[in-house]
């Protein structure tokens, strides 16, 4: 019964998202930027790689060095060297995305519905806080990743065809590129969505929450994505040990936020 139960309140959530005008920006914007930006900047490399450009930039001297002195790159010209670097760097990309769309569902997941007065009736029932609490994480991680990964299909495509226009070779996504979208995409979207419910559960107005959540939770999660997903890219094996720590957080995080979650006080404040 409990797990029926659980299984209609997740496709009312889902139903909800899939209403929700606030959020559909982002579901549409982003994934077309993931797949545009690896062809974009692949077009671009002979301009990277003119003498001339680089002399004048600092940021592309950083650039052109740090592909240099990369060794996972060794053994490849100057320009294969670069389209490789560049999109094995864009995976980043694919971790922004559930991070930025999770916490903005999630932070819309409870506020939302104190404003339009449905969580009155849903609180009053005898769904225990955890279920109530994991459909709404799963209502805004899920199709977050679903998102991200039907995104990252194409992206690898645009982008290794590109190279082959370019340099002459099809360029794969890198053993880190898969790590970091199949394992730590998942745990980064299920923290940044649990922020994202802690501050849905404090606000009683979707601006003021959408506003938090843009001013902290997703630049506070995006420094996750900062300092264990750019190194996931090159090693692989970092981004293995990165994405079980963050699931053990996430399971942390989820428990807490649970044991925090306090109906009778939203029954009272929400209004």
């Amino acid at each position: 019964m409990r797990r029926e139960t659980l299984l209609l309140f997740l496709r009312k959530e889902l139903r909800d998202l899939k209403a929700n005008p606030q959020v559909w920006p982002a579901y549409l914007l982003l994934p077309a930027l993931a797949v545009l930006l690896p062809v974009l900047l692949v077009a671009l490399l002979p301009i990277f790689l003119d003498p001339a450009s680089a002399g004048n930039d600092p940021g592309m001297d950083m650039l052109l060095d740090a592909v240099a002195n990369d060794a996972t790159l060794a053994g490849a010209t100057p320009a294969e060297r670069l389209a490789r670097y560049v999109l094995r760097e864009l995976g980043v990309v694919y971790l922004l995305m559930p991070v930025i769309l999770a916490s903005t569902g999630a932070a819309l997941a409870l506020v939302r519905e104190k404003e339009q007065r449905t969580l009155e009736p849903i609180l009053a029932t005898p769904l225990r806080d955890r279920d109530l609490l994991l459909a709404k994480l799963l209502a805004s991680a899920g199709p977050a990743l679903l998102v991200t990964w039907s995104a990252f299909v194409p992206g690898v495509l645009a982008g290794g065809l590109c190279g082959w226009w370019r340099v002459g070779r099809v360029i794969l996504p890198t053993a880190g590129n898969l790590v970091g979208v199949l394992l730590l995409a998942p745990a980064m979207a299920a923290i940044a969505a649990l922020l994202g419910l802690r501050v849905s559960a404090r606000f009683t107005d979707v601006p003021g929450a959408m506003q938090f959540t843009g001013l902290l939770v997703i630049p506070a999660s995006l420094v996750l994505v900062a300092v264990l997903g750019r190194p996931a890219m090159a090693h692989p094996g970092l981004g293995l040990v990165g994405a079980a720590l963050l699931a053990l957080a996430a399971a942390g995080l989820f428990a807490r936020t649970v044991r925090k979650f306090r109906r009778e006080e939203l029954l009272t404040r929400w209004k």
